[in-house]
């Protein structure tokens, strides 16, 4: 039997569920807002500039994911990865905004490919961590905690923003993410060796002989085939409906930066106990229901948030919509683990995240550079691009109906 990476122990799940607070720091702080009105503000660029970055970042993590997923079920390590991966977007993200524009683009590029392949070791190490069930207990615990590290970046942007800048805001941010990081960093069990060079063009024949099988596998299961599809446009969905919210709701909605902070935070708190009451729900009815549902909720948001401006709605419903969002967050993200868990025989497990990553990443590819085209490049603006998250989103919902229990 393989060496577990992470012992199972109370103290060992409660680091792993502090890792996550890093995550969720720099999605909707970093990501979600400093560095949309930093890029408007600041830097005189305008969604596209957002956009293409974003997309570029995620082409790299599409074509490298598989890669280093295989690497890692190889050499039967994961730790090393996330170990290097982590101090990377996390010295990154202290470095944005430090030597102007163009170089702080291309460290969001790196702190953003970083964090996505970290993530691939990250979610694979909850199988060394949960037993007889628990996986949607735990992952949905870590979800609801980990927007603690979202609270506290927009508390921080609330109170220093205008005083301390946004650059000082980076540094912040990425001190703070580090801190989260450590414990689990250190109490991970590493093994280390040496790696000749050859092992890399093993890595990549096997990697693309992994992806032909994967997919030759995918196409004789069908709740798979269904997962990664539906995954596919609700994540394009909520990819760019999460980078761009704060935008859409300051030129769009015409709300203040002040109310915008105030329901980002109101929306990320209903998040932290949600995360840990969809997980107890994964557990009783399954996590295929419970994706489902939580789908049919971005539908709803995303049609309110198009209908504002378009439907001439009063700006006030952004109130719900941002409110709310939190709630079908966590729950996507407390049965996605559990999904892919119950599918990936134990021996592949970094392969189906790898998959799992790569249907994800290829949304997010294709997501911030719908919403820049749409909105900027083809003129339509904002209005038209949200629309367009919720035809996405209802897309997701047909292609996950008949998934299974």
């Amino acid at each position: 039997m393989a060496m577990l990476e992470l012992e199972r122990n109370p103290f060992t799940i409660t680091f792993w569920v502090i890792y996550d607070m890093a995550n969720t720091m720099f999605s909707a702080g970093v990501i979600g807002l400093v560095f949309p009105l930093w890029v408007i503000s600041q830097s005189g660029g305008d969604d596209a500039t957002i956009g293409y970055t974003l997309t570029i970042a995620m082409t790299v993590v599409f074509f490298l994911s598989p890669l280093v997923g295989s690497l890692s079920d190889i050499l039967k390590r994961r730790m090393p990865f996330l170990l290097v991966l982590t101090l990377g977007w996390t010295a990154s993200t202290t470095l944005i905004g430090t030597w102007g524009m163009n170089s702080s683009l291309l460290l969001i590029l790196i702190a953003l490919v970083s964090i996505q392949l970290a993530n691939i070791f990250y979610n694979a190490l909850l199988g060394d961590l949960s037993k007889d069930g628990n996986a949607g207990l735990i992952g949905g615990v870590g979800i609801g905690l980990g927007y603690i590290g979202a609270i506290t970046a927009v508390l921080l942007s609330l109170f220093l923003l205008k005083d301390g800048g946004h650059v000082n805001l980076f540094r912040l941010m990425g001190f703070c993410s580090l801190l989260f990081t450590v414990p689990l960093l250190v109490v991970g069990r590493y093994k280390f060796g040496s790696i000749n060079g050859s092992l890399f063009a093993d890595v990549l024949g096997e990697t693309l002989s992994k992806i032909k099988s994967s997919f030759q596998r995918s196409a004789t299961n069908p709740d798979w085939i269904r997962f990664l599809i539906s995954r596919f446009w609700y994540l394009w969905a909520v990819n760019a409906a999460s980078s761009f919210a704060v935008l859409y709701a300051v030129q769009t909605v015409k709300m203040s930066e002040t109310e915008v902070q105030m329901i980002l935070i109101i929306g990320i708190a209903t998040g932290i106990p949600m995360g840990a009451i969809w997980g107890w729900i994964v557990d009783k009815i399954g996590a295929s229901t419970v994706l489902k549902a939580n789908i049919a909720g971005w539908v709803l948001l995303l049609g309110i948030a198009a209908a504002i401006p378009l439907m001439k709605w009063p700006s006030s419903l952004w109130w719900f919509v941002g409110s709310f969002s939190g709630t079908v967050l966590s729950g996507l993200y407390a049965a996605e683990r559990p999904i892919v868990l119950a599918m990936a025989p134990s021996q592949r497990r970094s392969e189906y995240f790898a998959m799992f990553t790569m249907s994800g990443r290829l949304a997010a590819i294709v997501a911030p550079f719908s919403w820049g085209m749409v909105s900027a490049t083809l003129g339509f603006g904002q209005p038209a691009a949200m629309a367009t998250l919720a035809i996405c989103a209802l897309i997701a919902s047909v292609f996950i109906t008949s998934l299974k229990s």
